[in-house]
């Protein structure tokens, strides 16, 4: 799918996607036919775990705990939240295990596999890096809880793709999944905390040919970064869009493959309402007075802002290089000069 902006979102697109859990599967069964309607949370697929201790080897053996359905519920304002009475998006029973469409749509074919091919209206977001195979869930906005001076951990619902505004650290990614979450969406991670978590080299990992069945052997959290490795914070246009559906059942891959190529993707079924409601043109690309843009290199790499004007002339720059430039003002109030050819425009 093609992302025409530096920042990757698509407010509204018609996707089709195979709705597979990853791995090798035993006695896969589509519960659902080509033509029918499906919801996010309705169970599609019915299958049958395989043992993995042996498939792992040096990787350790961890397992995901057992997760409560909770059905959705309308709120009055038309959005979805967790009803605390009912009862979870998969629900492992003898060996079994129900795998929910984390699309709203319609069901277009089921593949030899097993799989069911879904066509959505959806919301799209696209990561720079990630890991792990295909999960639904429900959108959790995580934030740390502080009393005064002192800070403590937010519990977390199982079943849930936590969305953190900032830096992922390996202490987080233990708790997330200690937590039984199935999928969390961060700024940025260190890599020595990513390699540490997933128990594996990352070059390795995105450069492999087999890199869907490697997917299956890591710790069961799929991972999704949308600024990359380091310390970068989430653009705070990118929060304020996911907080709006929080509560919502998403579905998120953090499969990247630098020889498909392929990159980490959460998708977010629209309701028609919506859909009616979203611009449906292209926005547009031109760098002018007043373009939200992102900077894409140097030492403000990573931060968003607006263009407050173009220079007619070429500005000297502090890397000494002369370049068509722009005064940018970002978020948090500074105003830089940046070059053109560093710039996305994201809106």
């Amino acid at each position: 799918m093609a992302y025409p902006l530096g920042w990757s979102v698509r407010l509204q697109v018609v996707v089709r996607r195979e709705r597979w859990p990853g791995g090798s599967r035993a006695g896969a069964v589509a519960l659902v036919y080509p033509g029918q309607t499906v919801e996010p949370d309705q169970p599609v697929i019915r299958l049958k775990r395989e043992e993995r201790g042996e498939e792992l080897g040096g990787l350790p053996r961890l397992s995901l705990p057992a997760v409560t359905r909770k059905l959705l519920a309308i709120h009055p304002t038309g959005a979805h939240h967790l009803s605390d009475t009912q009862t979870a998006l998969a629900v492992p029973a003898l060996g079994e295990e129900t795998v929910p469409a984390g699309l709203r749509g319609r069901v277009v074919d089921v593949t030899a596999r097993g799989g069911v091919v879904i066509e959505s209206q959806v919301v799209a977001v696209q990561g720079v890096l990630g890991a792990g195979p295909q999960v639904a869930g429900v959108l959790t906005l995580w934030q740390a809880l502080g009393n005064g001076g002192s800070r403590s951990v937010q519990p977390i619902p199982p079943g849930a793709i936590l969305v953190v505004p900032g830096p992922l650290s390996f202490l987080l990614l233990r708790h997330a999944l200690n937590s039984g979450v199935v999928g969390i969406i961060a700024s940025s991670i260190f890599l020595r905390d990513l390699e540490g978590f997933l128990h594996a080299d990352l070059l390795e990992l995105v450069n492999s040919p087999g890199g869907e069945d490697l997917q299956s052997r890591l710790p069961p959290l799929t991972i999704m970064l949308t600024e990359g490795l380091g310390s970068l914070a989430m653009p705070a246009r990118l929060l304020q869009l996911l907080s709006c559906y929080q509560g919502r059942v998403a579905l998120l891959s953090g499969f990247t493959s630098v020889r498909r190529p392929a990159l980490p993707e959460l998708l977010i079924s629209l309701t028609a309402a919506e859909a009616e409601a979203l611009p449906r043109q292209e926005p547009d690309l031109a760098l002018v007075p007043g373009a939200r843009v992102r900077v894409c290199s140097g030492d403000y790499c990573g931060r968003t802002g607006e263009v407050l004007s173009l220079f007619l002339h070429r500005q000297r720059l502090p890397s000494g290089v002369r370049a068509q430039a722009a005064r940018v003002l970002l978020e948090e109030g500074e105003v830089i000069v940046a070059a053109l050819s560093c710039l996305d425009r994201i809106g």
